[in-house]
């Protein structure tokens, strides 16, 4: 179990831009080895919400607590050293890099990030960076990418992009995962693999997910827990079976992706 968290609290959180109401009173918890989908139409909030999260946007009201300490007020870097990681609906990646390197950024306490190091090279560091590649190869040989490892990331599709984004935040080790839509754009064939890691994170390593998805099958696959982000609020939030049949978010928000 890698969790050394308690969870993540959101506690009746607000946003708004100026006069522009986002949403209001929204409330729900992530904790350890848990999935909880946030799903909504556009422009209900979502990003919005792991936006404060992660102290890029500041609330209007309410509270997030980490470990039952409040998060608000924080740069986005202390943060994100206090156990939270997130990924993005868009690529972030580094372009020149090949895959793999991509992958290898994001290990932390990295021995030749330190300066000390210049001076006083050691084995140690060597078998460091040995075990960070065996398992960053691994976990590209588990999203079908392994022979794509030493190709430069920009030249690589959008889906496989984003999925190197995901393998980022796993190899941070961070106890608390913001994932924004980490299936958009990836290949049909690839996404049972997604759903897979995602529900290995949760289950097997302890880490708490908060899953931004509009795809409905992904969330029905991983999500143990459901919000429904609608008009500002909070319209339903449970346990994902039962969400996804209540019949005011099949009219409201899940009628509208099947009619589409």
């Amino acid at each position: 179990m890698i969790s050394r968290s308690s969870g993540l609290q959101i506690e009746r959180l607000s946003k708004n831009f100026g006069g522009v109401h986002v949403f209001e009173d929204v409330s729900m918890r992530i904790p350890p080895g848990q999935v909880t989908a946030c799903i909504g139409p556009n422009g209900a909030g979502k990003t919005t919400l792991i936006n404060i999260v992660c102290g890029v946007l500041s609330a209007t009201s309410g509270d997030v607590l980490l470990d039952g300490r409040s998060l608000l007020g924080l740069a986005p870097n202390k943060i994100s050293r206090r156990g939270v990681c997130r990924t993005f609906q868009d690529v972030r990646i580094f372009p020149s890099l090949t895959a793999v390197e991509n992958v290898l950024a994001a290990f932390p306490d990295q021995r030749g990030e330190k300066l000390r190091c210049l001076y006083r090279p050691g084995s140690q560091w060597g078998v460091q960076e040995r075990s960070n590649r065996e398992t960053a190869l691994a976990l590209l040989d588990a999203m079908s990418m392994r022979d794509l490892a030493e190709r430069a990331a920009g030249q690589l599709p959008f889906g496989q992009q984003k999925l190197l984004a995901l393998l980022r935040a796993v190899v941070t080790g961070a106890p608390i995962l913001l994932l924004d839509e980490p299936a958009a754009g990836v290949e049909l064939e690839l996404i049972p693999r997604v759903t897979g890691l995602i529900r290995r994170l949760a289950k097997d390593e302890g880490r708490g997910t908060l899953l931004v998805e509009h795809n409905v099958d992904v969330v029905r696959e991983v999500a143990d827990f459901v919000v429904v982000l609608q008009g500002g609020s909070v319209i339903a939030a449970g346990p994902c079976d039962h969400v996804l049949r209540d019949e005011r978010v099949i009219e409201e928000y899940l009628g509208r992706i099947y009619d589409a």
